[in-house]
């Protein structure tokens, strides 16, 4: 083993002895390292999950969507062929952007109820129009039997007293000779109908108050912002299977869809100006002529205010950064000014310069760890405690783990450098002389 191999393991044990023997001077420093790092981690805490639960708000009110589809009287219809495009053009700026594309095949008669709507879609589904499944889950393509999800009041009124829940159960549709097919579960089912098992259950978009284009519809400013769209007349066709809750969402290559009704891309809702943007582009390279619909709500009034909170943050990490790194170099420094005599009699017993930098460098950097642990805890208490005191959606504390990797790294860095430097330095003095300065 080498010389430093032996040296380095020594060092740790002789720098943990001495912060030991030491508890007062130890606990002094520890709790001034666990306050910078407790200023530089509570804002971000608080201000990264607001900005998180934001954005998952907003997917939920439909605002990181992006809905597509042809022009009415296009010779070009939409199809599978401009997903994988769609995709193709974010995946550079937006690798988590989710595309899915359905097709209304055909219009069902529920028996003495009303009317249903087989949709053929795709496993993105799910995720690009932040659907809820309530019961089982989504549909796995090429499965056999074929698989079904139902929306929810669809599931009511097929649902009978038989059975406590559909998922597992059979549904068989007629799909007939005319434009309307049956649909039914149980009862006496015809030789052409064809079978599919239910194996899940989802909230209907429409139980939730979202329209097509993804506004909530019981808030007045969406209601402003779609009465300014149908008067630029680019206001979207009534799709009733998108917010009846009477729709069956099936794999689309079982019902044999070549064309695309609407195409869903689900982006930040931050840059969703952007991604339309891009999208549009990609379509119109492909001789398609798009109709877009996005809610920019997002972007018009939340995303510049979190947006301004995270640079304010950035600003006060800079300067919770200086001051803690001033008033921390200074303690330690002035800490190490008084050890010059224990320096003086290391030296005087042996010790070699590299042994007194190396004692002296793990004693910043095994205080500055406990000290940055225990302040990482506070900083996201004092956020967490800040996030109860006024309880909201979208003001809420979570473990900001980038800011903790930044201010962990300054601390130590700065700790050790603060122990280690004037050690060596005052290593090169005359032992006798650092001696008689202690007495």
């Amino acid at each position: 083993m080498s010389h430093r191999g032996i040296l380095i393991p020594g060092s740790i044990r002789g720098a943990a002895a001495e912060l030991g023997r030491h508890p007062a001077r130890t606990l002094l420093i520890c709790q001034g390292i666990l306050w910078a790092v407790a200023l530089m981690v509570a804002p971000a805490a608080l201000l990264e999950g607001s900005r998180a639960a934001a954005i998952e708000r907003a997917r939920e009110l439909g605002t990181d969507r992006i809905q597509i589809e042809v022009e009415p009287g296009a010779s070009e219809m939409l199809g599978p062929d401009d997903l994988e495009a769609i995709e193709s053009a974010l995946d550079a700026d937006f690798p988590a952007a989710v595309v899915s594309g359905q097709s209304m095949a055909q219009r069902l008669v529920i028996p003495a109820t009303g009317r249903a709507y087989l949709v053929g879609s795709d496993v993105s589904e799910l995720p690009a129009r932040s659907l809820h499944l309530i019961e089982g889950r989504w549909f796995v393509p090429d499965s056999v039997p074929p698989e079904v999800v139902l929306e929810q009041p669809l599931a009511a009124q097929l649902a009978t007293s038989e059975v406590d829940s559909l998922v597992g159960e059979e549904l068989w549709i007629d799909r007939g000779t005319s434009r309307l097919g049956r649909i039914a579960i149980g009862g006496v089912i015809p030789e052409q109908a064809r079978r599919w098992k239910v194996v899940g259950i989802i909230q209907s978009p429409g139980e939730v108050e979202v329209d097509p284009l993804g506004f909530g519809t019981d808030h007045q400013f969406s209601n402003l912002v779609e009465a300014a769209l149908k008067m630029l007349g680019v206001a979207p066709v009534s799709s009733p299977w998108m917010t009846a809750g009477k729709s069956l969402h099936v794999d689309r290559s079982e019902v044999g869809s070549e064309a695309v009704d609407w195409i869903v891309v689900s982006v930040d809702p931050a840059r969703i100006n952007e991604a339309k943007s891009i999208v549009e582009k990609a379509l119109i390279r492909r001789g398609k002529s798009p109709l877009l619909y996005a809610n920019a709500a997002w972007s018009i009034l939340a995303s510049p205010e979190l947006d301004g909170y995270l640079v304010l943050h950035d600003i006060f990490f800079v300067v919770t950064v200086a001051i803690g790194l001033l008033v921390l170099i200074n303690l330690l420094l002035l800490t190490g000014r008084r050890r010059r005599a224990e320096v003086g009699l290391r030296r005087a017993e042996g010790a070699t310069r590299a042994d007194i930098f190396w004692q002296f460098l793990w004693e910043g950097v095994l205080i500055s760890l406990v000290g940055a642990a225990l302040g990482m805890l506070v900083g996201v208490l004092i956020a967490s405690i800040r996030a109860n005191l006024d309880p909201a959606v979208v003001l809420t504390a979570t473990w900001p783990w980038g800011t903790i990797f930044k201010a962990v790294l300054i601390v130590v860095s700065g700790a050790a450098v603060a122990c280690a430097g004037p050690a060596w330095a005052v290593s090169d003095t005359d032992p006798a002389i650092l001696l008689r300065e202690g007495r």
